[in-house]
């Protein structure tokens, strides 16, 4: 019997700026759904790498108006890209579609039988810990997540099982067109500012992430997002784990026992989610447990880069916010038992750290010993900015004596080379391009 047609067969889509991690699962998907991919970014990057490895073809780095190929293609964008792209231009003269990449995502959400992860922290470790708990549950879900398991280092799949497992981005609003069976919503924070989704502060983000959640059949959700959500969300299930004193991996829902094995009390509250989600899809305790111990992690999230050789663990996390600092900081200590923690902080976006530039610096005040480097713009012009970076210079100068500017990058590796000790954790912290100084720490 012929296998049954897949469903993008004879569509050529072109990515724009495929190497960011949301467009390349979508590219990766997309080619296992029929589709003929192709795409470029402005740089090599853990994804396009993982694409290639992957045996997607026609990746490549820089933009040129020659890369956009012929008609009926179409064009896939994501908000990083600006309509000016030299890409995006050609697309527009030759009369080709553009498609934001959530108008894509919406197209896979009405193939499957979709969960939806959404808030503001925590979404791609909780879709990613629930795509391989129904994997492990031998449901062969299809699932984006927003970052690569390690291994085996991919982040998208088409699994045969009829779900499909996403990440809810609030930033520009574009959950709200997604079809979704079960959303889950991990915790409500402000932290788009600077974006297009436009919010103003934390009821505004509830307001969103209350519609997204009654748009779907069911609605789990944390015992924090609860308490936001309350007054815009009826009928939600309420996911509160109770923790064990004295086991800080180890947590218990309806009556049974369960372990993770990533430190942070965050992750605990991100499980209970998980376990809670696949209850209703038909796995049972024992299958879970097994599922969350062989959890491989995610890159850049929490992640052991290595040891320097002063035998102090690198560790490397994407926090960029806060609340993530924070949390990362928190799992540090309980990773560093009696040693210290030594913390670089890459400030992300200039508007985030405009708004949130005193409560960064508080967070960073759970480190032993905290330098900040400058800020990565993203897709920000610094030079419209530099207000922003000035403060942020003379804050982190007024603060307590473990908080200070990195000397850069070459001079702070030396420093924390001769500064980290046997027992000490060093974290890189930030979503930008901090991770970079792993290899020239470790061994």
């Amino acid at each position: 019997m012929p296998d049954a047609p897949k469903p993008l067969a004879g569509r050529r889509l072109h990515f724009i700026g495929i190497g960011g991690c949301g467009m390349s699962g979508l590219a990766l998907v997309a080619r296992e759904l029929g589709a003929h991919v192709t795409g470029s970014d402005a740089k090599k990057t853990i994804y396009t790498e993982s694409l290639v490895r992957n045996g997607v073809g026609g990746v490549v780095v820089g933009h040129d108006p020659a890369n956009v190929p012929d008609a009926p293609a179409e064009v896939v964008f994501s908000g990083a890209v600006r309509s000016d792209n030299v890409e995006r231009v050609e697309a527009r003269r030759r009369g080709l579609r553009e498609l934001h990449r959530s108008v894509l995502l919406t197209e896979f959400t009405a193939l499957h039988e979709t969960i939806a992860v959404g808030g503001a922290h925590g979404k791609s470790s909780t879709a990613a810990l629930l795509a391989h708990v129904l994997t492990t549950c031998g449901q062969d879900p299809s699932y984006v997540v927003g970052a690569l398991l390690r291994p085996p280092g991919v982040h998208a799949a088409a699994g045969t099982g009829g779900t499909l497992v996403i990440e809810a981005d609030e930033s520009d609003r574009s959950l709200l067109s997604y079809r979704v069976n079960t959303a889950v919503v991990t915790n409500v924070d402000l932290d788009h500012v600077g974006d297009t989704g436009a919010y103003q502060d934390i009821t505004d983000v509830a307001k969103v992430l209350g519609e997204f959640a009654t748009s779907a059949k069911t609605a789990i959700v944390s015992a924090q997002a609860a308490e936001h959500l309350g007054p815009f969300v009826t009928g939600m299930t309420l996911v509160r784990p109770e923790l064990v004193d004295g086991e800080p991996m180890r947590f218990r829902l309806h009556g049974e026992d369960y372990e993770v094995n990533q430190p942070g009390e965050h992750q605990l509250h991100n499980a209970a989610l998980v376990v809670e989600v696949a209850l209703t899809r038909g796995c049972v305790p024992e299958e879970i447990r097994a599922a969350l111990l062989t959890f491989p992690g995610l890159a850049r999230r929490f992640e052991l880069r290595g040891r320097t050789a002063g035998g102090a663990r690198v560790y490397d996390d994407y926090a960029h916010h806060p609340a993530e600092v924070a949390a990362a900081l928190a799992a540090a200590r309980q990773v560093a038992g009696e040693g210290r923690v030594l913390a670089v902080f890459q400030p992300h976006l200039f508007s985030r750290t405009e708004q949130f530039q005193a409560q960064f610096l508080d967070a960073l005040a759970a480190a032993d010993l905290a330098w900040v480097e400058p800020v990565y713009p993203a897709r920000e012009i610094p030079e419209e900015w530099t207000h922003v970076a000035e403060q942020l210079v003379a804050d982190v100068a007024g603060r307590a004596p473990q908080t200070r500017m990195s000397p850069g990058r070459a001079d702070l590796v030396r420093l924390l080379l001769d500064e980290a000790a046997d027992a000490d954790v060093v974290m890189l912290i930030g979503a930008g391009d901090v991770n970079a100084s792993a290899e020239a720490l470790i061994s």
